[in-house]
């Protein structure tokens, strides 16, 4: 009987830091020899929250060289998921998803909170090895 064992690494896009009001906050990873894992992302409001809410937002980009330069979805990069941390004071916004063998780059990005500051953080779990023992 066989069984499978994966290597998993830890990964941080963004370590968790202030987004200013008005900011844009990115972290990127290259995963061309990656098999996907398991990205969470964390959007926190001050005590005052912001007028507008920040956005949580995941992108990947289909380049077969190195990663681009982070940047808001254009030519390189391609949105494939959004969510809102609303404008609620203190709360405290949890999102995860699964990423697949196939995405070669993925960017995180956290934007569009006004008024306010909010705390923002991403991190990947990365499948790094598939070993058949």
């Amino acid at each position: 009987m066989s069984t499978t064992t994966l290597t998993k690494t830890p990964r941080t896009l963004v370590a968790s830091a202030s987004n200013a009001a008005g900011s844009t906050t990115r972290g990127t990873l290259d995963l061309r020899t990656a098999h996907g894992g398991l990205l969470t992302m964390k959007i926190t409001n001050g005590g005052t929250g912001p007028t507008v809410q920040c956005e949580g937002r995941v992108l990947a980009a289909h380049n077969s060289g190195a990663t681009p330069t982070a940047a808001s979805a254009g030519s390189d990069w391609k949105t494939i998921w959004v969510f809102g941390g609303g404008t609620t004071a203190s709360a405290i916004t949890e999102q995860s998803m699964e990423v697949g063998p196939g995405v070669m780059h993925l960017e995180t990005e956290f934007t569009g909170n006004t008024g306010q500051a909010v705390t923002v953080e991403a991190y990947f779990s990365e499948v790094t090895d598939a070993q058949t023992v």
